[in-house]
């Protein structure tokens, strides 16, 4: 039987924690393989830091895992469900 590889990457919200007026919710990547060979299935998954989104009195930004700036529209793109996760903070 040929083998075969599957791949799926996808941004998550892990949960948010907040310490006094700060909010911070971090954005995850989740990256989950799977291989077929030899009549056997073969799964993995990472997940790692992808961003962090602040809240505070002066509004939201975005970092990455370098504390560069993210636009919030550029993570918006990436991850469409921000908005659902910027609404339960």
């Amino acid at each position: 039987m040929p083998e075969r590889n599957e791949h799926t990457e996808m941004l998550v919200a892990g949960a948010a924690v907040s310490v006094g007026a700060v909010t911070v919710l971090p954005i995850e990547r989740v990256v989950l393989r799977a291989r077929r060979g030899d009549g056997r299935w073969w799964f993995a998954a990472t997940k790692e830091p992808y961003a962090l989104v602040l809240r505070d009195a002066g509004g939201i930004r975005a970092f990455d895992t370098t504390a560069a700036t993210i636009p919030i529209e550029t993570l918006r793109e990436l991850f469409p469900k921000l908005d659902v996760a910027l609404a339960a903070m």
